[in-house]
């Protein structure tokens, strides 16, 4: 197995570091080596901490750590910690950085799902036009995530974002839509559209989103049936099965 980058030091160096060092950089790589050497307690604890930190970067990081903390430790973290963790959290979501304002509220969708602020965030986050286009592709997987945000909240946002400039957000935002099922219904028409997409993946989940949206128009028909003859053959397996789908 190979080493890890930050085994040179114990968690407890890392710590020192983390509390000494002036630099941004030397905490942020301290953080990393408080989370890949400490124990999980020591993780979450150091994490929470430096969610206050004087640079955006770190406070970034540490909410983005304890996210994956989360993930890791869901059956032996204590709630009375996450709980506390959490008000952390939600103070993020006024960071002045938007990478901060995001990172935290993807945290609270696993921390402290009811978080109706954390939603928000997402929410406004879709609607600035200064998100960054590759930021705005996580976004739009993020609010995947939330379950509390309906099809019904999502469709006008969505009817734009399958339709955005970058490869990266079309193809996550048609991923989102192919779980909503039959409440995809009004993206009809944007899901027929993607169909003839650049990307082979957008197309794809396109096709699985007509399927599974089960709207049995001649337009959805026609299509998927051109679909099915796509030079990609997920895109064309995609459309077949989609097809096969609507006919039943």
């Amino acid at each position: 197995m190979p080493q890890s980058p930050f085994s040179s030091r114990s968690a407890h160096e890392w710590i020192n570091v983390l509390q000494q060092s002036a630099s941004a950089d030397d905490r942020y790589r301290a953080l990393l080596g408080v989370n890949s050497t400490g124990s999980p307690q020591q993780a979450l604890e150091w994490c929470a901490r430096s969610l206050g930190d004087a640079d955006s970067g770190v406070r970034a990081l540490a909410a983005k750590q304890l996210r994956e903390l989360k993930s890791r430790t869901a059956d032996q973290s204590s709630s009375e910690n996450w709980a506390s963790t959490a008000t952390n959290l939600q103070q993020c979501l006024n960071d002045e950085d938007p990478d901060v304002r995001f990172e935290a509220a993807r945290t609270l969708t696993q921390v402290a799902p009811e978080c109706a602020a954390a939603r928000d965030v997402l929410l406004a986050l879709l609607d600035d036009e200064g998100t960054q286009p590759l930021m705005l592709a996580v976004v739009v997987t993020a609010a995947g995530e939330r379950l509390d945000l309906s099809p019904e909240l999502m469709l006008s946002r969505f009817q734009r974002l399958l339709a955005h400039p970058q490869a990266e957000v079309r193809e996550n935002s048609s991923a989102v839509v192919c779980q909503w099922g039959t409440k995809a219904t009004p993206l009809v028409e944007e899901l027929i559209t993607a169909l003839d997409d650049d990307e082979p993946i957008v197309r794809e989940n396109a096709a699985i989103a007509l399927g599974a949206c089960g709207v049995k128009s001649e337009e959805a028909f026609k299509a998927l049936e051109i679909a099915a003859t796509d030079e990609d053959e997920g895109v064309a397996a995609a459309a077949r099965g989609a097809c096969e789908q609507l006919r039943r």
